[in-house]
């Protein structure tokens, strides 16, 4: 079979196809997720954290924590938090009275000024006491107080939380107090902890931090989802442009041609170009969708049979238009199929083919380094579930599936790629695959009469796919020699014709 002549060093095409793998992963992780809203909820969540690290130090008798760094809170017209943690203490010989006091302050906003300005001041008081009496004050009489104690033979605790009705300023007050035997009590100083920094070992240790481990959110959150699409969107730009330069400079486009020839032809090889007529464009959107529907036989047979195929009692036309509609709806099926295949047909096999590269290698490599590409959504996996061994046998085995079905469904992608040269059907059997998910046999057994046939629809579609394969891909249905970009692989050198 001819190829395209060899313009670009082999080794340079691998390392081409290798950084844009790298690019593309790192993409998903090279704009910070946190915004003012994540932001917020994270210093809430520090608050719990200290609060909760406090009554465990006070129920043992271990300091809070051990930080020598302050910071001040910014003045901004938003919400500021700001904690302040002061320890102090007196020799004892026989108990210990141990006091944890939050105090919340806010004020309301004014005419002027619309935003308001909170603060919370966090207090631990280690202070030597002869008795296990605890008494917390608070501000007037027209504050609302509840109280939890508990007592045992060697420590009690009380628990008092006293909150003022809202009006110019108010004030919270929340005291932990516990008493206990203790011996002799050393000096602590008082340090000052901000919320919108770390503390000193997250510093020191977010640098050893993947930004997976630093990714807070799940994947699916939207902050998340807005994040990713603008890094993929990027290197949807930067790896064209990357390809336009090397291309002129290999050769690869003959300079000899006019602008608009180049741009045309650097088009047709990534796919990028309109049919010259409206059955070909047909035949494009069609038979790509007609063949890969096949492989989805059985699970259409199951959805019709559950009633959930369109114009059926059990789908709810409001629920998917806000699927499609909304964020991920975006992510899967628009800029999700769009991207991978932009990047890893498009680009990839432009470079290889001009590499010198035969068909086989195109069709069956390449879609191991897509495959390999989603192994994150495993590791992403294992560090939200808290890197235990159990974690690690699910993400083990989350990533053996996804690169199986990942490869495999790139082996049709590039096929299809290669024999239409155009992403339209590419991208369709992306969205569509999308959409529908891996089929799931395992619903099969709750069909009851129905299961025989269903397992014969889903071997049926399996045979029907292989044998429509290559009939269905014919690149005379889908263009022609001279605006298939790969027509010479697909088919072949032309004919030479008799003079």
């Amino acid at each position: 079979m001819s190829t395209f002549d060899p313009t670009i060093p082999p080794w340079l095409a691998a390392g081409s196809c290798v950084g844009f793998t790298i690019l593309f992963v790192g993409s998903l992780y090279i704009f910070p997720v946190e915004t003012a809203k994540s932001k917020l909820a994270r210093q809430v969540r520090e608050h719990a954290r200290y609060t909760a690290a406090a009554a465990a130090a006070a129920g043992t008798d271990q300091p809070l924590v051990n930080i020598h760094h302050s910071t001040t809170p910014p003045a901004s017209p938003r919400p500021s938090f700001s904690s302040a943690l002061s320890t102090q203490s007196n020799a004892t010989t026989t108990s210990t009275s141990n006091t944890l006091i939050i105090t919340t302050t806010k004020s309301p906003s004014t005419a002027d000024n619309r935003a308001h300005r909170s603060s919370t001041h966090l207090h631990f008081i280690d202070t030597a006491a002869s008795t296990a009496n605890s008494r917390t004050s608070s501000s007037p009489a027209t504050s609302s107080t509840s109280t939890f104690s508990a007592s045992s033979a060697s420590s009690s605790s009380s628990v008092s939380v006293s909150t003022l009705p809202s009006s110019s300023s108010s004030v919270t007050t929340t005291a932990i107090t516990t008493t206990g035997s203790k011996h002799v009590v050393s000096a602590k100083p008082e340090v000052e902890i901000h919320p919108h920094s770390y503390s000193q070992h997250d510093q020191e240790s977010a640098r050893f931090h993947s930004p997976v481990e630093n990714q807070k959110l799940d994947r699916n959150h939207p902050l998340v989802i807005k994040q990713r699409l603008k890094g993929v969107a990027l290197t949807c730009i930067v790896v064209p442009f990357y390809l336009w330069w090397l291309f002129e400079f290999s050769g690869a486009i003959s300079t000899e041609q006019s602008f608009w020839q180049r741009l045309g032809r650097f088009l047709a090889l990534l796919g990028i170009s309109i049919p010259n007529n409206i059955f070909k464009l047909v035949n494009h959107v069609v038979l790509p969708l007609l063949l890969v529907g096949c492989l989805f036989m059985g699970p259409t047979l199951m959805m019709f049979l559950s009633n959930e195929l369109p114009f059926q009692q059990a789908f709810d036309w409001a629920t998917q238009r806000q699927h499609i509609q909304g964020l991920m709806g975006m992510r899967n099926l628009v800029v999700g199929p769009i991207s991978e295949e932009v990047i890893f047909r498009a680009c990839m096999v432009a470079i290889v083919a001009n590499s010198g590269a035969r068909l086989p290698l195109m069709i069956f490599v390449l879609p191991l380094v897509f495959g390999i590409a989603h192994i994150n959504h495993a590791y992403e996996s294992y560090v939200k579930k808290g890197r235990t061994r159990q974690a690690l046998k699910g993400a083990v085995g989350m990533a053996a599936f996804q690169l199986l079905y990942t490869t495999l469904f790139g082996w049709f992608a590039t096929f299809l790629f290669l024999r239409t040269s155009n992403l339209i059907g590419p991208y369709l059997c992306h969205a569509f695959c999308n959409m529908m998910g891996f089929p799931d046999v395992t619903n099969i057994q709750y069909f009851g009469r129905w299961k025989k046939w269903l397992y014969m629809t889903f071997v049926l579609g399996m045979v029907l796919f292989g044998l429509l394969l290559r009939p269905l891909t014919h690149p005379a249905w889908y263009g022609d020699e001279e605006s298939s970009g790969y027509w010479i692989l697909t088919m072949g050198a032309p004919a030479p014709q008799e003079s």
